[in-house]
């Protein structure tokens, strides 16, 4: 077998391990759903306190804060603007609506900076609330969020449903995917007793578990580093119930959703190399969840690890490796399948989506020192 056909079976035959996971995930997520439903248990928190955090948008913030500030009418909640910089606009915004305005400088360099910034210098007004919501700029919350949202029992965290908010074919595509991914794949690793992925905005955390976990971050996408931390120390991550939902403004143009998906892209690979003795306590604790958690760093973006599997997998049938390159390359399968099942009625935003992740293959250089926004 030549060698550089070696080194690119590395990854596909993770790649290919991956979807068997996810293959194993949409069947028990889907045997269990009747289940979900009936049987979801909690408490309403009494004091919530809401993080916005924010750099740079200026009056585009203004519907995020007043779908939180509508939604937050108790007395007991408080609503937390969390600049990243000075901005003006938005402060003066922000405080028009009655939010707390906290203003971290020099801005940067990233998102997780800024949260651990709030947690090391404001403890005091975290460990005052029951519990931690984040909600990103470009988000919205309905009115009656906080009466549908039961915090799960046992759980030191939880994510909120997102749902995509798109008006381009390339929102559409990040909107359906996200979908699947929350409806399927969650459902499957909460069915099996994994925990769930952390999204980023939607996020809730019990106070003691933000204050421990959020000074941490260290990474570009630190939803996914939060979520690796917390099952390696044990912590719980569930779902919220299906109808509290945050309603999540996805890219508008191809390009906007690449310079994101450039940024989740590196965030990955450095993930893995920052955390990886994060990977390994998973891995020794749940053998399952462990691998699961390791081999979906190599799983993901479908719209390059398909090529490569199909790509990888002909070349190795070719050079006489028959039944490692079929089942290589007959893993794409699975993924095709359910994708092009969750695709129907929107084909052309899957497409918007594979073109732009091969555009952020491109601008990942940029996104080395940039903060995670969402143009429009």
């Amino acid at each position: 077998m030549p060698i550089i056909l070696a080194f690119a079976l590395v990854p596909a035959v993770l790649a290919a391990l991956d979807s068997a996971v996810r293959a194993a995930l949409v069947l028990r997520s889907r045997s269990a759903s009747r289940a979900f439903r009936g049987a979801f248990r909690g408490e309403h928190p009494r004091r919530w306190l809401i993080i916005i955090p924010s750099r740079a948008e200026g009056a585009r913030l203004r519907a995020t804060l007043e779908s939180v500030t509508s939604a937050a009418r108790a007395p007991e909640a408080t609503t937390l603007l969390l600049l990243d910089g000075d901005d003006a606009e938005a402060a003066a915004a922000g405080r028009a609506l009655g939010v707390e305005v906290h203003v971290k400088t020099p801005a940067g360099p990233t998102k997780a900076a800024a949260l651990a910034w709030l947690a090391r210098e404001h403890q005091a007004v975290i460990e005052a609330a029951d519990a931690i919501l984040v909600i990103d700029a470009g988000s919205t919350i309905a009115p009656d969020f906080f009466d549908r949202f039961l915090w799960p029992e046992d759980a030191d965290a939880v994510q909120a449903y997102l749902s995509g908010v798109a008006d381009a074919n390339a929102g559409a595509g990040a909107a359906m995917s996200e979908r699947f991914a929350q409806a399927q794949e969650d459902r499957g690793r909460e069915a099996f007793g994994w925990n769930v992925r952390l999204r980023g905005t939607g996020s809730a955390f019990r106070p003691r578990t933000f204050i421990d976990v959020i000074p941490r971050l260290a990474t570009r996408i630190e939803d996914h580093e939060a979520s690796i931390l917390l099952t390696a120390a044990g912590a719980t991550i569930r779902l919220a119930p299906p109808d509290a939902v945050v309603f999540d403004e996805k890219p508008a143009s191809v390009r906007a959703a690449a310079s994101q998906r450039a940024r989740w892209l590196l965030g990955r690979y450095e993930l893995l190399a920052r955390r990886s003795g994060a990977f390994v306590t998973i891995a020794a604790r749940r053998p399952a969840e462990g691998l699961a958690a390791i081999v979906e760093i190599f799983g993901r973006p479908l719209s390059l690890t398909i090529p490569l599997r199909l790509i990888t997998g002909a070349f190795a049938i070719r050079s006489g490796s028959v039944v490692l390159g079929s089942l290589v390359a007959g893993s794409t399968a699975i993924d095709i399948v359910s994708h092009l099942t969750t695709a129907r009625g929107v084909p052309r935003g899957a497409a918007s989506v594979a073109a732009s992740w091969l555009l952020a293959l491109i601008l990942a250089p940029r996104a080395l020192t940039r903060w995670l926004r969402t143009e429009r």
